[in-house]
């Protein structure tokens, strides 16, 4: 993704707009930033991939509670 968008860079300086290599090159980086998003969301849905640091909620255990006085 990163060196699409420095070749998008470069094409751009050296053609001067005269060529569609830059709008090709952004191009392929969308694409592949799409692609690795799809992936992403894919392997979390399906729970290959599990997210870090967030802790599911945990009850505490029950502890007993003191009898009411109030009889």
């Amino acid at each position: 993704i990163l060196g699409s968008l420095g070749f998008a860079l470069f094409t751009l300086v050296k053609d001067r707009g005269r060529t569609k290599r830059t709008v090709n090159a952004l191009t392929l980086r969308i694409a592949l930033s799409i692609a690795v998003a799809l992936v992403l969301l894919i392997g979390f849905l399906s729970g290959a991939i599990t997210p870090h640091g967030i802790v599911p909620s945990q009850t505490s255990p029950k502890t007993e509670q003191s009898p009411s006085y109030n009889q």
